[in-house]
């Protein structure tokens, strides 16, 4: 690949105590791998396609509860380990989570998920429980091309992406554990038949990490709140139809600005540059257009 500025992610064999992990990953908002975290998980044994049928077929047929809602089940939450310094976290007052605990994916091969990064600054912690996922992440300080006021990267041609991009390409195979900080870029490809991973969330209480694509996230979350809250009818109903044609344009989830202690505060001037950067992109999303809403509803439900 030309321009080729891969870089080897952070790996250990271990799981690093607390008081590691914030210093040395979570509070710099670095990657880390840690191999074969879950080989001795029952998880690895018990789920197997046709028992996990079975047992979750018994549960009750509840409609609106969300796509998450197996990972609610108790059949599935003895078969797993959480690691001594997620459980710190979790339970700590450091951290924001959403209503869902853990959430479950089941993925065949060749599933794929296009570059996009987490709204609400979320960090996941991701194990692969079964099968394999190609990952590559790319650092939000050389952040890739988005759609107007979105997450999700406007073009499909991955060398042409990369091209001067810091990122990572690795392998999460079976048993291992991602952490991936917030903001990163993420393109993921299911490798086997049969694939299984289970993911924490949580969002921090405070950053002093001000990557670009943090800024971005800032900026454009303080435009679409006054997009959202304008005295005119007509920019009102522009930020509307923005919203009904493009699912994901306001997916900011509860506003950056308004839950995370941080150094930057986007000034007026900040935010109308802001404004004529996203409308920059739209010459080029005009040439995807096609392919557009069927992107974004396709990364909204992996």
């Amino acid at each position: 690949m030309s321009g080729d500025n891969t870089h080897t992610i952070a790996t250990v064999t271990a799981a690093p105590g607390y008081a590691e992990f914030l210093e040395a990953y979570c509070d710099k908002e670095q990657p880390l791998l840690i191999k074969g975290l879950a080989k001795n998980w029952p998880a690895r044994e018990r789920w197997q396609s046709g028992r996990l049928r079975a047992e979750l077929h018994t549960l009750p047929k509840v409609r609106d509860r969300g796509v998450f809602f197996v990972s609610r089940s108790p059949v599935l939450e003895q078969d797993i380990e959480m690691p001594d310094f997620l459980k710190e976290i979790l339970a700590s007052d450091r951290i924001m989570q959403d209503s869902v605990a853990w959430r479950f994916w089941i993925n065949s091969r060749n599933n794929r998920t296009e570059f996009h990064y987490d709204t609400n600054a979320e960090n996941v912690i991701t194990v692969q429980v079964k099968g394999r996922k190609e990952w590559v992440l790319v650092s939000p300080e050389t952040p890739l091309p988005c759609y107007p006021f979105t997450n999700f990267s406007l073009l499909k041609d991955e060398e042409r992406l990369l091209r001067n991009k810091r990122f990572y390409k690795f392998d999460l195979e079976e048993g291992d554990l991602l952490y991936l900080p917030p903001h990163w870029y993420h393109r993921v490809v299911a490798k086997e038949d049969e694939n299984i991973n289970i993911n924490w969330t949580f969002t921090k209480r405070e950053t002093s990490v001000i990557s670009k694509e943090f800024k971005r996230d800032m900026e454009r979350c303080g435009l679409l709140h006054s997009f959202k809250n304008s005295d005119s009818a007509l920019v009102r109903r522009c930020y509307e139809t923005a919203i009904r044609a493009l699912p994901n344009v306001g997916g900011i989830g509860w506003g950056l600005k308004s839950f995370i202690s941080s150094p930057y505060t986007p000034s007026r001037g900040a935010l109308v540059s802001r404004f004529f950067k996203e409308l920059l992109q739209i010459p080029n999303t005009l040439l995807t257009l096609p392919n557009v809403r069927s992107t974004l509803k396709k990364v909204d439900k992996t």
